[in-house]
């Protein structure tokens, strides 16, 4: 019985040192190992992104700079991988997307 509980673990942590994966805390690579021109994308990316909740209480002005920081983000989206690329311009184009309605809604609405 210990001897099969022995061999479960080596196995286990075998397992765990082909695969590349820790047991605990997930992958090897970490963000602190990315190259730092595409954290500044990500950092850029994760801040335009995360305001889409708010976009309706923005301002056209603040909406229209959204809007450009996100079409300021495709260059360097452009540049990924192909898997990358495109699930960060779905998403970018959604975040895009949605600025520009609330700005035309806006612009609709003082008229």
């Amino acid at each position: 019985m210990f001897k099969a509980k022995i061999m479960a673990v080596l196995l286990f942590m075998g397992l765990v040192g082909l695969c590349g994966v820790r047991a605990i805390g997930g992958p090897h690579w970490s963000a602190s190992q990315a190259d730092p021109a595409q954290e500044a994308w990500r950092k850029e990316f994760d801040d335009v992104c995360s305001k889409t909740q708010d976009a309706m209480t923005f301002s056209q002005e603040e909406l229209t700079v959204l809007i450009r920081r996100c079409d300021d983000l495709l260059p360097q989206i452009e540049k990924l991988d192909e898997t990358r690329k495109k699930v960060y311009m779905g998403r970018l184009r959604m975040c895009r997307g949605l600025y520009a309605y609330v700005l035309d809604a806006k612009r609709n609405e003082k008229k």
